[in-house]
């Protein structure tokens, strides 16, 4: 698992202006649950912001969240985006969920339209305080850490969309060539997987990892044969177990995801989202997640990955070698 990049914060400033780099996007209609240990931010979850006559909704996320957050410090941070009489119920049903769990609240934090309100009976917040991310050093410290936000979540969605055209139509050729080739290894009359078949898959894997180390693109064919054998649940947890979370991987994972057929994309798409959310990239772990759910719903890996996000688990994403 890569080493966390920190960024130092001292204000609400620096605070707001940092909140795009720690979830990956720039959000709105939002509330961000930071989790705090030792004056350290530990964890953030995000909720999406309802409108006041739908907070009664928000009880059971905030009740998950807070226990969740109760796992990586004992001192929460609430930044919601958007109007404060949108933030202020929201953030009040959070407050009561974190208190139950053990967390106290240390400020509530309205964003919008560049200026915040403190609602935790700040006077001087009280016709909002003006504020400028430029005028923080957050954003050259994050770049100079190699820490690049996007602008909305819709363009991190837009990172694993399927390859279209003439792209996807080579994928799908080179892809039922490589699906014919691993069927016609299988002995369909064994009960087990023949043992040069699953070394086989654990070959395309050690090269695809490989490659990545050395920043090279596999080919169509690669993409193909790789995709195929990870549907073999002994190769792919052998790919799961040598997830480490570095960028040459969620490289690797985001672009195998993208040139998956849709028969084929859960596997890395699962696989992706291991990777993003070991080096701490939740936003992006989870729309991975649902790009396997939407290909299959019934699709267990999926599920229990789902899972250990929801419930902020990274032990049950790492999955421990074993030997008989």
């Amino acid at each position: 698992m890569v080493e966390p990049r920190k960024l130092r914060l001292s204000r609400p400033d620096d605070l707001i202006a940092a909140v795009p780099y720690i979830i990956g996007f720039t959000p709105t209609d939002s509330l961000l649950c930071i989790a705090l240990d030792d004056q350290q931010a530990t964890f953030a979850a995000r909720l999406d912001l309802p409108d006041p006559s739908e907070v009664h909704g928000l009880a059971a996320p905030a009740a998950q969240t807070a226990i969740m957050l109760s796992r990586y410090g004992s001192t929460a941070i609430l930044v919601g985006y958007g109007p404060a009489e949108r933030v202020a119920p929201a953030a009040a049903v959070i407050t009561t969920a974190l208190h139950a769990a053990g967390l106290d609240v240390r400020d509530v934090l309205a964003v919008d339209d560049g200026r915040y309100w403190c609602l935790c009976g700040d006077a001087d917040c009280a016709d909002g305080v003006p504020y400028n991310p430029a005028g923080s050093l957050i954003p050259a410290e994050a770049v100079y850490q190699g820490i690049a936000p996007l602008p909305d979540r819709a363009a991190l969605e837009q990172l694993i969309t399927p390859v279209t055209g003439p792209e996807r139509d080579r994928m799908r050729v080179a892809t039922d060539t490589a699906l014919r080739r691993l069927i016609a290894m299988i002995d369909e009359s064994a009960f087990t997987l023949p043992e040069h078949v699953v070394h086989d898959g654990i070959t395309a894997v050690r090269h695809a990892y490989e490659s990545a180390a050395r920043g090279e693109t596999l080919s169509d064919d690669e993409v193909a044969r790789l995709n195929a054998v990870l549907m073999l649940p002994d190769v792919r947890d052998h790919a799961w177990a040598a997830c480490d979370g570095s960028d040459n991987q969620r490289q690797l994972w985001i672009d195998v995801t993208r040139r998956a057929t849709p028969e084929t994309s859960c596997a890395p798409a699962c696989l992706l989202a291991v990777n993003a959310y070991l080096a701490g990239d939740g936003a992006l772990a989870n729309i991975a997640v649902d790009r396997a759910l939407h290909a299959d719903p019934d699709y267990q890996l999926a599920h229990l990955i789902d899972h250990a996000l929801r419930a902020g688990l990274p032990s049950l994403l790492r999955k421990a070698a074993t030997t008989d």
